[in-house]
């Protein structure tokens, strides 16, 4: 597993929840109180001399109740922030052809692009807000189709204070969309970091932990059966005792090479202490794992450290012992390591580099 895939991973496993809460209690409260607020407006105005305001905050405030419901029913979708988007689109140009409350529509049209910025992310709410701008423009350049009327020096002061808050708007909103993605940018690294080995650069036991197998437990379908492989490299000691820590270090860094050359791409390959690793083979059975760990026993067998620049040159036999087992289901991950662990040390005592 590359830094790029556990990159992805550890970013799907902490994504920003805050973010996703934020985002999604903006539009429960803008979409209340706004329906709220236009069929309050629409019963006001019935009876009124402008039955089309009356039916268009009828509508929009229907169809917000009926964006609330399906936001509701599926809470992991962006599609309802879209919607309103639309809601908005329509709201705002209803209000221009209308022309609102004794002509007031324009004054409405400001809170309401705003809130179309800050529902809908960022680059969509470009495309949103210049569609919605358009169709006013041309109503307010071309009053003999619409029901309002405006003086001209009411439009030509709308639509400059108008291009002057978008601007704003999307200024702000995009620094502070960058800030943003600087920040989660800098808290993924950190958590890369604390989920990385720093010697072999591989996961570590926490990510397995806290990221690698919380994820299998979510989607079940797409990791089981799961085959585990504790990994040991046989007589370590005598590495370190023979040639120091540094080669040691070395030893580890080529056993790494070796095994993640050995393995598939959906594979994982973490280091969970000294000189012991642990494989993980997602919708692999117990047959298929043990083919695959003996694929990796061959080829550590087959590839000894060699250090030439050393005084004398290192030509060391590297050998490694393996222990295998399957979990079927999310229930007995536990349980499976241990067996794992079990079957490892089976394979020390029965003569190490095998695969049990």
């Amino acid at each position: 597993m590359d830094h790029f895939f556990l990159r992805n991973l550890i970013k799907g496993a902490h994504k920003d929840e805050a973010e996703a809460r934020r985002r999604r209690l903006t539009l429960f409260f803008i979409s209340y109180v706004g329906g709220t607020i236009m069929a309050i407006m629409a019963g006001i105005n019935i009876g009124g001399d402008n039955p089309y305001l009356v039916t268009a905050l009828a509508v929009s405030s229907a169809v917000i109740y009926l964006n609330l419901i399906i936001s509701h029913i599926y809470p992991h979708t962006d599609f309802p922030y879209y919607v309103a988007g639309l809601i908005v689109v329509f709201t705002i140009n209803a209000l221009v052809y209308t022309g609102g409350y004794n002509n007031t529509g324009l004054y409405f049209v400001y809170p309401l692009i705003f809130v179309q910025i800050i529902v809908v992310s960022f680059r969509p709410a470009l495309l949103y807000v210049a569609v919605t701008m358009m169709i006013a423009v041309f109503m307010l350049f071309n009053q003999d189709v619409i029901y309002a009327q405006y003086p001209a020096e009411d439009v030509s002061r709308f639509l400059i204070a108008m291009a002057c808050f978008i601007c704003v708007a999307f200024i702000a909103e995009n620094f502070w969309h960058q800030s943003r993605k600087e920040m989660l940018e800098e808290n993924l690294e950190r958590m890369r970091q604390a989920n990385t080995d720093p010697l072999t650069k591989l996961p570590n036991r926490r990510f397995l932990e806290a990221v690698y197998f919380e994820k299998v437990t979510k989607d079940p379908s797409n990791y089981f059966p799961l085959s585990t492989v504790v990994v040991d490299i046989d007589h370590f000691k005598v590495i370190n005792d023979s040639y120091g820590h540094d080669v040691g270090d070395e030893v580890l860094i080529h056993f790494t090479k070796v095994m993640k050359s050995a393995v598939r791409t959906t594979d994982i390959v973490a280091r969970t202490g000294g000189e012991e690793f642990l494989v993980i083979f997602p919708k692999a059975t117990l047959t298929q794992a043990l083919k695959l760990a003996e694929i990796i026993r061959g080829k550590v067998e087959a590839n000894p450290f060699q250090k030439d620049d050393a005084h004398p040159a290192i030509h060391h036999k590297i050998t490694a012992s393996f222990g295998v087992a399957t979990a079927l289901t999310d229930g007995n991950i536990n349980a499976t390591l241990k067996l794992a662990d079990d079957n490892l040390y089976q394979a020390k005592k029965s003569g190490r580099n095998k695969v049990v």
